[in-house]
């Protein structure tokens, strides 16, 4: 009896004591486990194992080790994994029969690295080579069916291009539970200080190195953006190595580009950007047949092809769009324009915007530039290392036609600028709206302009811009211009010449200009207009560095103003900064024709000596 009573008490005690010590962590001085460790990791992947600090090891709820101050080498002596913990789940069926097989590892605040010499070899090559070999059935598979990583740092350095980078907090985890089978990696890591997220989800390893097909759904998103590929993928030797969908977004191109170190064509000047669609990959090809760019607030469709040859990216394609937007790309000569700001003395460099290759052709049928309007345009780009290619085939402009051609070339620290372009039958008033300037000038106009510029700066562009300009304008007016008013004031009160000057305007049939530009100077040659009543001509100069035109304009009139029946003429000054010109008639004119201030000024005016009265 008092037997019984004693098993009762003992045996919850011995239960809880069990219990209790399977749940509770162990730690061993011997080096019995490090050793089963060790040996298990030689024999699946044929790497050292080493731990200098404790060894724990707990059984509930599921048996498990853990190592501190480890270290893994290759064959070579390699360093591989340094420092930190390797945590391991033991294997149930072996531990009943006295084994220690580890089945799921983690490394925890490690040392990873991944170091390749100039022959392309590195301490992985073996790892990788008995991975491939249990694959493809060659080798048992290893018992590890689970990898994860926990606050680990990688380090790279490949000394072939001497590229090196570190990816901090890497907190990633490997399902492999069959060497044939699929595999799942999900987690994050830190690079350059961004973090990372990162899934990747289906792929099949096994038939991906026996040249099959296998699924592949990966996906990468940041505080740039974010990339999805999904579909098959092989080895490429007898079919395409990427057959699918993909689709990539960013909110800033240009920063994602700085960031990652990568280069494409004209990516500097690039923000919004999202391309979605199907994506196929041949050898160094990568192609979108059907997809969807949106840039900024533009849409377009279209074809584009991605190549690499020699480290360099090529892209080609054929885009469509309903509206597009050209304000980002003509940033850098728009920031410069006023002539007084600072962006005019800083350096032009197109090493980031040509460090890949572009030829693409745009159709829009509306395009916008700074408010300026376009319709049905024909757009081509074309980009190689250290010059800027833009054609605009043909564009509808205010009814009527536009063309032009502008190359931009990197030289000896330079930027070389040509451009040349025509319009025809462009209705000039709308434009100026267009381009939020008030219309002081309206009628059908067109012309055409040749420019050349050297220069590392807009500044330097501008002082040394040469070339040509013709225009020419029918039935318009000279908004704010009221000549022939002038004209008959001259005649009867000059001093009032100017009095409501700009508060009328000067029809014309007819008005032209030529334009010759030569070190930042362009000389007014050969301009005038012709109307019923009026005919002018204009001379001068326009200083395209400070944005200044100095000019004079003689007006003449075609039928009689004053009295006597007489023909009156009136030169102006035309002078200021282009978007602030004033036109006032000239002073000595007005002077000499009104006897009353020619008295004023100079007294003797009216007088005669004696010498000079006639004899009675």
């Amino acid at each position: 009896m008092l037997i019984r009573r004693a098993l009762k008490v003992l045996l919850p005690l011995a239960a809880l004591a069990g219990i209790v010590m399977a749940i509770a962590p162990w730690t061993i001085s011997s080096r019995a486990l490090v050793a089963a460790l060790a040996d298990q990791l030689q024999d699946e992947f044929g790497v050292t194992f080493t731990s200098d600090g404790r060894a724990v090891i707990a059984f509930l709820p599921l048996p498990r080790v853990k190592f501190e101050d480890i270290a893994i080498t290759a064959p070579d002596g390699g360093k591989l994994v340094t420092g930190g913990e390797l945590r391991g789940r033991l294997a149930v069926t072996p531990l009943l029969y006295g084994r220690i097989i580890v089945d799921e590892i983690s490394l925890a605040n490690s040392r990873v690295d991944v170091a390749i010499d100039e022959t392309g070899a590195s301490a992985w090559d073996d790892i990788v080579a008995d991975a491939r070999a249990a694959i493809a059935g060659e080798a048992p598979s290893p018992d590890v069916a689970r990898l994860a990583l926990a606050g680990v740092q990688v380090h790279h350095h490949d000394a072939r291009t001497h590229a090196r980078y570190t990816l901090r907090n890497v907190d990633l985890t490997l399902d492999w539970p069959n060497s044939r089978g699929r595999t799942s990696l999900s987690g994050s890591f830190a690079l350059r200080g961004e973090t990372v997220q990162v899934t990747l989800r289906d792929f099949t390893p096994a038939a991906f190195l026996a040249n099959e097909r296998s699924p592949i759904d990966l996906r990468l998103a940041g505080r740039f953006g974010r990339l999805s590929v999904s579909g098959t993928v092989s080895r490429g030797v007898d079919s395409p190595w990427l057959i699918g969908r993909g689709s990539f977004e960013t909110t800033a191109l240009r920063d994602l580009l700085i960031w990652s170190g990568h280069n494409l064509p004209l990516g500097p000047l690039v923000r919004a950007f999202s391309l979605e669609g199907e994506v196929t990959g041949v050898g160094g090809v990568v192609s979108w047949p059907s997809l969807r760019i949106t840039l900024g607030s533009d849409r377009m469709e279209g074809a584009l092809t991605a190549r690499s040859e020699e480290g360099r990216i090529s892209i080609n394609g054929t885009l469509a769009a309903d509206t597009l937007t050209l304000d980002d790309f003509a940033a850098p000569f728009l920031a410069a324009a006023p002539p007084s700001g600072p962006w005019r003395f800083q350096r032009y460099d197109l090493s980031g915007a040509t460090a890949a290759d572009l030829d693409l052709r745009l159709s829009a049928n509306t395009a916008r530039l700074r408010g300026l309007s376009m319709s049905d345009v024909a757009l081509g780009v074309l980009v190689k290392k250290g010059r800027i290619e833009t054609t605009l085939s043909r564009a509808e402009m205010h009814g009527g036609l536009v063309r032009g051609r502008l190359a931009l070339t990197s030289s000896d620290g330079a930027i070389e600028l040509r451009a040349q372009g025509g319009a025809e039958n462009v209705d000039l008033a709308a434009a100026f709206r267009d381009a939020g300037v008030s219309p002081w000038l309206t009628g059908r106009g067109g012309g055409e302009f040749i420019l050349q510029a050297r220069g590392p700066s807009a500044a330097e562009l501008a002082r040394s811009a040469a070339g040509q300009a013709s225009v020419h304008i029918r039935d318009g007016q000279f908004v704010g211009l009221a000549l022939y008013d002038a004209l008959r004031r001259f005649e009867r009160q000059p001093l009032t010449a100017s009095l409501n000057l700009h508060s009328g305007s000067t029809p014309f049939e007819e008005a032209h200009g030529r334009l010759d530009l030569e070190s930042g100077i362009g000389r007014i040659v050969d301009a005038g207009f012709e109307s019923t009543r009026l005919s002018g001509v204009a001379q001068g100069v326009i200083f395209v560095p400070d944005r200044r035109v100095a000019a004079r304009v003689a007006v003449e009139s075609k039928e009689p103003v004053g009295a006597g029946g007489m023909i009156s003429a009136l030169s102006f000054d035309v002078q200021g900064p282009w978007r602030d010109i004033a036109v006032l008639p000239d002073a000595n004119a007005l002077i000499q024709r009104s006897g009353a201030a020619r008295l004023l000024l100079d007294p003797t005016a009216g007088a005669r000596s004696a010498e000079d009265t006639p004899a009675q």
